[in-house]
């Protein structure tokens, strides 16, 4: 019996009956088979397809051009003005903890501040946005 007639007899149930336990037992593992080698075949295609994909989809690493004089200036100044925003924010800061301690402003001392990123999900900011405003 070749491999197309006992598939045809394998994928009808009254004729699936008939069939021995080699026969059986033969159809079940083309069947697995083909079922894993088509699986397989597509992740394969589809991990090349993701490559693809992420080679071309990159941002370029955009090169630093020679800094010109003109171009320290506005650098020395930009970081001037980041310099004078961090002592903002430590003034505020200090502040606040101040008010929530019940403290003087002469007794806190802030030594080092720094930002933490949030890496979580769009939907999990927004919920705790929710739970947040309907406890409020």
């Amino acid at each position: 019996m070749d491999v197309m007639t006992l598939m045809a007899q394998f994928a009808d149930p009254e004729t699936l009956k008939n069939l021995s336990i080699t026969q059986k037992l033969t159809a079940s593992m083309i069947t697995t088979f083909l079922g894993m080698g088509i699986t397989f075949t597509s992740l394969i295609i589809l991990q090349v397809v993701i490559g693809l994909l992420a080679r071309f989809t990159t941002e370029k690493a955009v090169e630093k051009a020679p800094q010109s004089p003109a171009n320290a200036v506005s650098i020395a100044a930009a970081e001037e003005d980041q310099r004078h925003r961090d002592e903002e924010l430590v003034a505020a800061i200090t502040v606040a903890l101040s008010l929530q301690l019940g403290t003087g402003v002469g007794n806190i001392v802030i030594r080092n501040i720094r930002k933490i990123e949030d890496h979580s999900p769009a939907w999990n900011k927004v919920g705790l946005a929710e739970l947040m405003n309907n406890n409020a």
